[in-house]
């Protein structure tokens, strides 16, 4: 993955207000994530974000374009994720190695935090950001106990 360079904050915020996983926080505090330029990286088609097995302590949310979510030796796909989707978060919250791939399906952008930055951030920022986790996680298991009902 290459760092973007850095864009104008205008810029940042514009993507950011774009991205359902923001949307809790207030301008101020979406502009203060902006100021992070070096955790904003452009991935080309077919890159690899994330390596099964590896040791990166890193999530990522999806900012634009699209990732496929695999297993890593059969290439089985599990998931497609689009703009606002995050994805890395079980290693990131259990420091496991990483349980799947995620490639770029297209040219994307993704925004990375890892736990220095997620401490650096101020307490609402960073409470919000994991409520937003915590959601996504239990949507998740939501639809995944729907799928084995058989709902």
């Amino acid at each position: 993955m290459k760092r973007l360079s850095p864009i104008s904050s205008d810029k940042a915020l514009d993507i950011l207000n774009k991205v359902e996983f923001f949307d809790n926080l207030t301008l101020a505090e979406k502009e203060i994530l902006t100021g992070f330029h070096s955790h904003f990286f452009f991935c080309v088609k077919n890159e690899a974000i994330i390596t099964q097995g590896a040791l990166d302590r890193s999530f990522y949310i999806l900012l634009t374009g699209k990732v496929k979510v695999h297993l890593g030796k059969s290439g089985k796909t599990l998931a497609l994720l689009s703009p606002g989707s995050i994805f890395g978060e079980v290693a990131f919250l259990t420091d496991c190695p990483r349980t799947t791939s995620v490639n770029a399906l297209i040219n994307s952008i993704v925004f990375e935090i890892d736990k220095p930055t997620l401490e650096h951030l101020d307490v609402s920022i960073r409470e919000k950001l994991k409520d937003n986790i915590i959601k996504v996680l239990v949507e998740r298991l939501d639809h995944m106990n729907s799928v084995v009902a058989g709902k």
